[in-house]
């Protein structure tokens, strides 16, 4: 394989990467769409950059070259549409600087219009590609001097390096003006990425300027073409990088969430039965089983949400069970085991859901005096408040019966002390 298709690979596989993760996401928001398209524009691009498509295309239609302009009038769009993106997460202050109104759609749109229909028009005059000494497909040596092949390469570049320049300029600024740590550190990634990648018009720039001088460039064609494929690459891995930054935070909250929805299905399996009839049939209809919470991973986020929501449903349907002395019975028995703290309040917690199922599914009549303000510790946001349940679940797993049913007796405290 060519040297310069392994550089082309490291770009476009974790491209295809990318599109494939955002595409399993379900993008909701048109700015995640936008990011999308994004990548998928950059990464069909950067595929038809690769030698095997390139023949495999000319070999089958024969017409020569015939990847080249699609590659480049996609990279030209996927440069526009990261602009777009950008654009769009920048909150407008008063006043903004003048060039930013060059940003907005219609501009965009226009800029890219008439350079790409420009340079569709110079494309067939072009000199044709040629072979590169590691076997690669050259299309930018042959336009050394070539008038048309150079106004083509100029309108692709164009486009190319004011979207990158702009959207560098807002991602600097979107930096700036946020406090968010992971966001500042997402935009000052992409930021850093599209100004490397203003490198890559330039350079092609010093290399076609030379072509119509007497100067000579002072690299060879190999060094000119490995180049090139470098700067691109360093830009691409920057701004995917910086546009997973976010998205690897999703990936990390979401294994949380899939590791607290296993921890808690033996205490929502345990409560369950209680809920109301209707509850429990949908469940039998269609719960998922022990090894779907396992390997399904779509969204984990809302089956943790309902599964937290079902546990503290149960345990009020089960205060009436509760006595108004079990919680500080159940709180001395623990603190007597040792445990002190949240870990003694969770301990007391799955102590006296304990009781009140055991309780509730053998019949026994409501408690007289019922401990109604005896509620689960809850937080104000759902991780938070799984890790909390997590703590009762793992403590309700350990508790015997034969401790709960010597804790529901209100003189035998010594007992489960002891």
């Amino acid at each position: 394989m060519p040297t310069d298709d392994v550089i082309d690979l490291l770009t476009t596989v974790p491209l295809w990467a990318v599109v494939a993760f955002r595409l399993y996401a379900r993008p909701t928001t048109s700015g995640q769409w936008a990011i999308m398209w994004t990548f998928a524009t950059l990464a069909v691009g950067a595929t038809l950059r690769l030698t095997v498509i390139e023949h495999a295309l000319t070999d089958s239609t024969g017409i020569d070259d015939l990847a080249i302009l699609p590659k480049h009038l996609l990279v030209m769009l996927s440069c526009i549409l990261l602009l777009g993106w950008v654009e769009s997460i920048v909150p407008p202050r008063d006043p903004e600087p003048a060039w930013r109104r060059w940003t907005q759609l219609r501009p965009r749109m226009i800029v890219f219009a008439v350079t790409g229909v420009a340079a569709t028009v110079a494309f067939p005059f072009a000199a044709h590609s040629v072979t590169a000494p590691d076997g690669s497909t050259d299309f930018a040596t042959p336009q050394y001097g070539d008038l048309a092949g150079t106004l083509h390469l100029t309108l692709y570049l164009l486009p190319m390096g004011l979207a990158l320049t702009a959207s560098a300029a807002l991602c600097f600024t979107a930096a700036r003006r946020t406090q968010a740590r992971l966001f500042r550190l997402c935009m000052g990634l992409m930021g850093s990425g599209a100004a490397l990648g203003t490198l890559y018009p330039v350079y092609r720039f010093s290399y076609l300027l030379c072509g119509l001088t007497d100067w000579n460039y002072p690299l060879t064609e190999l060094q000119f073409q490995r180049g090139g494929s470098l700067i691109q690459f360093m830009t691409i891995l920057m701004t995917i990088a910086g546009s997973s930054v976010r998205a690897a935070e999703v990936v990390i909250r979401g294994v949380r969430h899939r590791r607290s929805l296993i921890a808690l299905r033996p205490l929502w399996e345990e409560l369950v039965s209680v809920l109301p009839p209707n509850t429990i049939l949908r469940h039998l209809q269609t719960g998922t089983s022990p090894a779907e919470d396992r390997r399904r991973l779509r969204d984990l986020y809302g089956r943790l949400d309902e599964r937290v929501v079902e546990i503290v449903d149960a345990s009020v349907t089960l205060r009436p069970w509760i006595d108004k002395t079990l919680p500080a019975r159940a709180l001395a028995a623990t603190r007597a085991t040792g445990l002190h703290g949240s870990e003694a309040r969770a301990a007391c917690e799955a102590l006296c859901l304990h009781v009140a199922r055991t309780k509730a599914v053998e019949g026994e009549p409501y408690e007289r005096s019922p401990a109604l303000a005896f509620t689960l510790s809850m937080r104000d946001d759902l991780e938070s408040s799984a890790a909390g349940l997590t703590r009762v679940a793992s403590h309700y797993a350990s508790t015997s019966i034969g401790t709960a049913r010597a804790l529901a007796n209100q003189n035998s405290l010594e007992e489960v002390s002891a």
